[in-house]
């Protein structure tokens, strides 16, 4: 007789399958193996069906012209589907991707045909739908079958079944149930979309059973024996991440002396490896830098995190100062949320950790998973009518920054980024006021304006300048109040908190450096830990580089934000520690130093 029992291996597979299923909406191009595709169909066709009827059918949609006319449909009614929600519900739903069918590398439909098994099949006499819930369940074993592939499927809802049956020429009593799109997903979420994003929350299973009666409660003393574990590796509930770094054990000593100490002896440690002296350049003095900030011989990059602080601007709602509407910052922040980000692409692959966090987005996320909720206010006032926040929202936006710093575990590099419509604008009003420069001096493109929105952006600064110059040139902090932003000033509080830390500052591009150059005006001592990743296109952020002594790693024109120039940069400050860590000196490689040529060894 077989054996019912699953050992405890095959149990926890089992529910780990289940766990960890997810509606996938962003797939790799690599193709699914036939074998695979076979098993995964098998696993579905072995689904038990009410009068072992079968009605399921599976269609593989390759034909390209095919899959283009399914998303052309899916994209009309997902239109139409829109209007029937309003507000930030309207916003956050246009903002989030809800299928795959041109990226996957596999499209097919699963059908029900209603007639198999003829008109008196065993167990339908009386529920007539039993053939299109058997169906599901042929659904349900390929989804958990792809899951143990570590493949990911997404069920595309928004269509019509009768278009969709007249597409792919399905006969007469064939109804379509279940249009799936299926392949290697970009990642694999660690909880379910629309709860990462706010949508909707989990609801708990003991408002959900009931004893005898619809609405009777039915209380469990204690989780029955065998019933699954709880969901592992996902986010603690108190910081929710997008993507979560490897542990790291490391803490920075109290002694600062320890720091000059550290970087003195990886000093020595590189005069001692076996290359001409100075031939690694800027890559030495990027891995002496960490070493002295960190106050350690050998620094460490095994807890990066990504900080994306958002926030909007009243200046670009009133005054027309961007080539995006406002409501963009939060449609890109769900981009972040949802992992379809260029930040999200660039942290998978460099393994950090990254995290959203809203300081002033004008827009109720709601309790998304993925978002830190830091926020001052729905945006910053108008700054050319009046100061851009009070001086409490200013010391709240500055402690949300430095909090944030606080709360990420095991930190030793911080990579800032920024995502806020209108912020170009007020980091040129803080560069121009800190540096003495004139609007034409900082003016840039920002997110792609041209000449005429240019010229529109001068004539503001110009009159934020009349307005509160004198005394933004007076005061740093004052200059913050009245031309910043909610996640400007998060990023001056992060700066001071990661500093005072020992933790080094990978610094984005220009309105990240204007919250660089604010944080050194009002604390000198984090001058030492900033590290610059790129020059940005913007004009203004060469003078502000100057002004903080510090040389980009990258200039490739870069003017994106959302940290994508630093955590692009990011790869070249963990060469510069593996370097530092694993190239033998001549000792431990028993080589003999070369004589003096040239003055060098």
């Amino acid at each position: 007789m077989h054996d019912p029992h699953f050992s405890s291996a095959e149990r926890e597979a089992v529910y780990r399958a289940i766990r960890e299923r997810r509606d996938v909406r962003a797939y790799r191009p690599d193709p699914v193996p036939e074998a695979t595709l076979w098993r995964i169909l098998e696993a579905a066709h072995q689904a038990p069906s009410v009068g072992r009827m079968q009605p399921w059918n599976f269609i593989l949609v390759q034909d390209p012209t095919l899959r283009q006319e399914v998303y052309d449909h899916f994209r009309a009614v997902n239109a139409r589907a829109s209007q029937l929600h309003a507000g930030d519900r309207q916003a956050a739903y246009q903002a989030l991707k809800l299928q795959g069918i041109l990226d996957a590398p596999v499209n097919l439909l699963v059908t029900c045909d209603r007639g198999r098994g003829g008109e008196h099949v065993l167990g339908r006499a009386t529920m007539r739908e039993m053939d299109l819930y058997s169906t599901c369940l042929a659904v349900q074993n390929l989804w958990l079958a792809a899951r143990a592939e570590g493949l990911g499927v997404g069920w595309m809802s928004l269509m019509e079944p009768a278009h969709i049956a007249a597409l792919l020429g399905l006969p007469d009593g064939v109804v379509p149930v279940a249009y799936l799109c299926l392949g290697h997903p970009v990642e694999l979420p660690t909880s379910p979309l629309l709860g990462r994003v706010g949508w909707r929350e989990s609801l708990p299973l003991d408002s959900l059973v009931f004893a005898d009666r619809w609405g009777v409660a039915r209380p469990f003393a204690e989780a029955p024996a065998g019933a699954p574990p709880p969901p592992t590796g996902l986010p603690a509930p108190d910081l929710p991440v997008v993507l979560a770094p490897a542990p790291c054990s490391w803490h920075p000593p109290d002694d600062p002396a320890e720091g000059v100490l550290g970087a003195d002896l990886l000093r020595r440690r590189f005069r001692r490896l076996p290359t001409p002296r100075g031939a690694l350049g800027r890559l030495e003095a990027l891995a002496l830098q960490l070493a002295e900030v960190q106050r350690r011989m050998r620094p460490t990059l095994r807890a990066p995190w990504i900080v994306v602080m958002a926030g909007d601007h009243g200046v670009a709602r009133e005054e027309g100062v961007s080539a995006y509407k406002p409501e963009a910052t939060a449609m890109m922040v769900y981009r972040f949320l949802s992992g379809g980000g260029v930040v999200n692409a660039l942290a998978r692959e460099t393994g950090a950790g990254l995290l959203v966090a809203d300081l002033g987005v004008d827009h109720d996320f709601g309790a998304a998973d993925a978002l830190l909720d830091a926020k001052v206010r729905r945006g910053t006032r108008n700054f050319c009518q009046e100061a851009a926040m009070t001086p409490a929202e200013l010391a709240q936006a500055i402690a949300a920054g430095a909090e944030t710093v606080t709360r990420l575990p095991e930190l030793d590099l911080l990579v800032l980024g920024e995502m806020g419509i209108g912020n170009t604008t007020a980091a040129s009003a803080l560069v121009a006021v800190q540096l003495g420069l004139t609007p034409t001096e900082v003016l840039g493109p920002g997110a792609g304006l041209g000449p005429r929105g240019l010229a529109r952006k001068q004539e503001v600064l110009t009159r934020a300048l009349a307005l509160h110059g004198a005394a933004a040139r007076l005061d740093p902090s004052e200059a913050l109040r009245c031309l910043g932003g909610y996640e400007i000033a998060g990023m001056v509080g992060a700066i001071e908190a990661a500093a005072a830390r020992g933790v080094p500052v990978l610094l984005d591009g220009f309105i990240v450096g204007a919250a660089a150059l604010i944080a050194a005006a009002r604390t000198p001592a984090c001058r030492t830990a900033l590290i610059a990743a790129t020059r940005s296109a913007e004009p203004a952020h060469d003078r502000v580089l100057a002004a903080l002594e510090l040389v980009p790693m990258l200039d490739w024109g870069l003017r994106l934000g959302e940290a994508s120039g630093a955590a692009l940069a990011f790869g070249l400050l963990k060469a510069a520690v593996r370097v530092s860590a694993e190239v033998s000196t001549y000792e431990e490689a028993n080589l003999e130093e070369p004589l003096a040529a040239g003055g060098q060894t």
